[in-house]
């Protein structure tokens, strides 16, 4: 059987980007024809099959392509005499498995970045000021406080979360559907978060999961802290019902876990927003002002919220600087024009949310 040329690879190619052209020009078409058409029928379909198994079908997908990239690169070798005869054919089979990548990407996952923003879906406003920014802050300080002397009955004793990994990660069932039947924004159909088969390589990378785009299954990095894994197993989760926008997907993980009925779980929201926010006002406030906050926070409190810091930075290489400017890009590539700053949008949605649907509330 004679090989494909790639001139009907760039004609299908082609093909696929006036559709796409098409398809995203209008976010309406991308919600109904795509999202709540095509994506939830495949998503259904792949999660009755990829739910079958205890392990990740995506990560030994990718071995095995890897496998036979190998083996085709090892071919084209030996069979080509001439370096330039080499040279020509990888550059076909370069060009091939990107068109072919690219295309499935977004046929199976991608195109949900071109959805009907989350924030426009929920009529939030946009943009948000510096005092909004301190005020939830400070009633997060509170609640977090309170969350965290219940727990532990001592302000200087940080909160531990349950060491089973596993059982944290079905937890997040739980939590995703409780938000799917008391909102209604998306469909849960026992969809879970699986331990990734190289959660090393992604620790090193920089990254806490990850969603194949093509079997759609929500892969966790196993050797995360327990105190982030509720949200992290949520975050993915919500990628993999179609919220693809890093931001949209922080928010929904965020309120996952704080639909959670432990108490820890709620804790551990808490501490994943608050970092967001603490971040966020580091870069506004005068360091006096903002070492004023920091003493508002509880020592142990303190411990919880640099625990997922310290662990990052144990594996800190130039690695990780590499790969979060590819991602960066990457995400910039797919309809999120801040790149990896898009994770940071997060606290836009949760002010404006907060303002609809109290999750915070106090006074200060």
């Amino acid at each position: 059987m004679r090989p494909i040329k790639i001139r009907y690879y760039l004609i299908g190619f082609a093909l696929f980007l006036i559709l796409k052209t098409i398809l995203t020009s209008n976010p309406e078409w991308i919600e109904r024809f795509y999202t709540h058409g095509f994506y939830a029928f495949y998503l259904r379909l792949i999660t009755v099959c990829t739910n079958l198994f205890p392990f990740s079908i995506g990560d030994v997908l990718y071995f095995l392509i890897g496998l036979f990239l190998l083996w085709k690169i090892r071919l084209v070798w030996k069979t080509n005499p001439t370096l330039k005869q080499k040279t020509r054919t990888y550059t076909r089979l370069i060009i091939k498995s990107c068109l072919i990548f690219y295309t499935a990407f977004n046929l199976f996952w991608g195109l949900n970045n071109y959805r009907i923003p989350l924030a426009t879906q929920l009529d939030l406003q946009q943009g948000y000021s510096k005092q909004e920014l301190l005020d939830l802050t400070h009633v997060m300080i509170q609640q977090t406080n309170a969350l965290q002397l219940e727990i532990t009955g001592d302000s200087l004793q940080a909160v531990v979360l349950p060491s089973d990994k596993n059982q944290i990660r079905q937890d997040a069932q739980f939590g995703m559907e409780q938000l799917s039947e008391s909102t209604q924004w998306f469909t849960y159909r026992n969809q879970k978060a699986k331990g990734s088969l190289y959660s090393l390589p992604l620790t090193y990378m920089g990254f806490s999961g990850y969603v194949n785009p093509f079997t759609l299954e929500a892969q966790v990095n196993t050797k995360i802290p327990t105190s982030t894994l509720i949200v992290t197993s949520s975050h993915e989760i919500a990628h993999q019902v179609g919220y693809a926008k890093e931001n949209e997907a922080n928010f929904i993980g965020f309120l996952a876990a704080k639909k959670q009925k432990d108490i820890r779980y709620q804790y551990s929201a808490n501490i994943f927003a608050l970092r967001y926010f603490l971040k966020a006002l580091e870069s506004e406030e005068t360091e006096v002002k903002f070492k004023a906050l920091l003493e508002e926070i509880h020592p142990g409190v303190h411990t919880n919220l640099i625990e997922n810091t310290l662990f990052w930075q144990s594996y800190k290489t130039i690695t990780d600087s590499i790969f979060k400017f590819i991602y960066s890009n990457f995400l910039k590539i797919n309809n999120q024009k801040e790149g990896i700053r898009s994770y940071n949008k997060f606290i836009d949605l949760l002010i404006h949310y907060n303002k609809k649907e109290p999750v915070f509330t106090g006074s200060f």
